[in-house]
């Protein structure tokens, strides 16, 4: 199970929600959990906004970039936006991304 699965798992147990429930709210069937933890599939990439949103944090914890719980909403609009592009690209791709935001930043100090 990789990281983003561990802190999904870790917000079902921390907020008392079935995986069935969970699975639920994502419009997704119950087998969709199994196939992620064997890594037949990575469809759960696909929602991490609406996940973010089920457990009131931003997609940056969801994918441990942030260390602590921020609520999405506190982030701003622009910021949301490049957030989901990079939900919607490969894990490479999101690496490769992040890399050149880290490159940006280092440029400019």
């Amino acid at each position: 199970m990789d990281n983003t699965l561990n802190m999904i798992s870790e917000l079902l147990k921390k907020n008392k929600m079935s995986k069935i429930e969970f699975l639920t709210n994502l419009n997704l069937s119950k087998s969709a959990w199994s196939s992620w933890v064997r890594g037949e599939t990575a469809t759960y990439k696909d929602h991490i906004p609406e996940i973010a949103k089920i457990f009131n944090v931003s997609s940056d914890y969801l994918f441990g970039i942030e260390q602590k719980e921020k609520p999405a909403a506190e982030r701003s609009e622009l910021i949301n936006k490049i957030l989901t592009v990079c939900d919607g690209l490969p894990e490479d791709k999101q690496t490769e991304l992040l890399n050149y935001a880290k490159y940006l930043v280092a440029k400019d100090k």
